[in-house]
């Protein structure tokens, strides 16, 4: 306990859910080419359209702890707050993309593009403080925790490009313009935005000989924030972890680039793969937490919470990772090997009580699979896979139980179909899981066996029939 939460419970919440939801979802996509008589001048208009309605939403009930104060005592004491909400959704997408190419040699062509994208969402969350039996019959919605949100996105890009491609060769490389228009409401708050971007984009494939190819990306994006992200409104949903938008939030600016790799050997079967990826973001958009606030009055009612938190532009956010592969045939069993191994680590920023606090987190993988070329009756497939995560916070004190976060998760696993005396089959899979929490001493692993007979039918033994039984061992 703290001096301000004395006497106080740090968290009592209970969740359940019963949810009925009818959804209907719809997609289509249209292109038009049209050949403008000289070779690779063509008008190309091609549009998507998808409709996600989600006509009854699930119905989550839950109980919070609330907290109240006797106004004779001041004595606060915790109260269960039981709640009902309903929040069907509906959303829109238009895209629309207009690439118009010019030749000027045998190998190469400038473009100009124009891209369109749409986006609406409608969000109606209706919600009730109802008794222990989550009965809404007579109840009026609460007003602070039901909220309509519509949101409306719309964003137009445009720019010159250039194609160079000979043989296996090709560099493509696009410079875009970029207006980004956010019309939102959420509970009654009109939330306009208008965002300016230049975004590029290069990709070059070169092809030294037919075993060595390289392959290269890079690219920038935006990321911009929601109204949900803008709202200056509170969400009082949760009376002990209390939040609100940021009407002062940029848009996040991402650099990404990957390479690729790849040397084969066709003849021998061999074949070894290398990736880089680098990730860097500009104004990221992380979250800002403040614990035991003190009291926050909305609305003439006072929240006494265990967390407040809203959203921030930071910088310090950057992925790394790069990942090899080597796959080989073993003639002597007539089966193939493949491993690969991977190294990631990621920087990302947050902020805690006002001060920056960077999550690093280091993560390793490894990965075996052995698999048979025996016979068209025997097939099987023996693989592993393990990964190793080593999380630390830089606000941590040294030695403190929340300064770093260690586990190791691994995965065996091995399948079997075997085709034997007159068309019968035996089919088998084992997988065996198990994840160690080095940080709270926590060891979990359970085994899945599945068994199936079976017998091949019709012409050339196209159809099979099996019985058999899932978690042989009820793990």
């Amino acid at each position: 306990e703290t001096p301000e939460r004395k006497g106080l419970p740090y968290e009592i919440l209970y969740n359940g859910s019963d949810g009925l939801s009818q959804a209907l979802r719809f997609s289509e996509f249209l292109q038009y080419r049209l050949n403008l008589g000289k070779p690779g001048r063509t008008i190309t208009i091609d549009g998507r359209y998808a409709l996600r309605n989600t006509l009854k939403s699930n119905t989550t009930n839950f109980s919070t702890l609330y907290t109240e104060q006797d106004a004779a005592t001041e004595a606060v004491s915790p109260v269960l707050r039981y709640v009902s909400s309903f929040a069907p959704q509906g959303e829109t997408d238009i895209r629309a993309n207009f690439p118009y190419p010019e030749p000027i040699s045998k190998s190469s062509q400038l473009s100009l593009q124009y891209r369109f994208d749409y986006e609406n969402q409608e969000i109606e969350k209706t919600a009730y403080i109802t008794g222990a039996d989550y009965n809404i019959s007579g109840l009026k919605p609460d007003v602070s925790l039901s909220s309509l949100t519509n949101s409306l996105s719309m964003e137009h890009r445009v720019g010159p490009g250039y194609r160079f491609a000979k043989g296996k060769n090709t560099v493509v490389a696009n410079v875009y313009y970029q207006h980004s228009i956010l019309d939102g409401m959420v509970k009654g708050e009109n939330i306009k935005r208008q965002y300016d971007h230049v975004t590029y984009f290069l990709m070059a494939n070169v092809a030294f000989n037919p075993q060595n190819t390289i392959r290269l990306f890079v690219s920038s994006y935006t990321q911009n924030p929601d109204v949900r992200n803008l709202q200056d409104i509170y969400d009082v949903s949760n009376a002990q972890y209390l939040s609100k938008g940021n009407p002062n939030l940029r848009s996040s600016y991402n650099h990404r680039m990957n390479l690729h790799y790849v040397r084969s050997n066709i003849e021998k079967g061999r074949t070894f793969m290398w990736m880089f990826m680098a990730q860097l973001t500009q104004d990221y958009i992380g979250q800002s937490v403040d614990f035991n606030p003190g009291n926050i009055d909305i609305d003439g009612e006072v929240y006494n919470p265990l967390q407040y938190s809203t959203y921030e532009n930071m910088d310090g956010y950057y992925n790394l990772r790069t990942h090899v592969s080597y796959g080989f045939p073993i003639s002597a069993i007539k089966c193939n090997l493949n491993l690969s191994a991977g190294v990631n680590y990621s920087h990302t920023p947050s902020m805690i009580d006002h001060e920056m606090n960077y999550t690093s987190t280091m993560g390793y993988d490894a990965r075996m699979s052995l698999g048979s070329n025996i016979s068209e009756n025997i097939d099987f497939t023996i693989e592993w896979n393990g990964t190793f995560s080593d999380a630390r916070q830089s606000l941590a004190k040294l030695g403190a139980r929340n300064e770093r976060n260690q586990y190791f998760n691994h995965t065996a696993s091995g399948t079997l179909k075997w085709v034997f005396w007159k068309g019968f089959t035996l089919t088998a899979a084992v997988n065996y899981n198990q994840y160690i929490g080095f940080t709270n001493d926590y060891n979990e692993d359970f085994l899945i066996c599945n068994l199936y007979l079976g017998k091949k039918l019709f012409k050339n033994q196209q159809g099979e029939v099996l019985v058999g039984v899932n978690d042989l061992l009820n793990q």
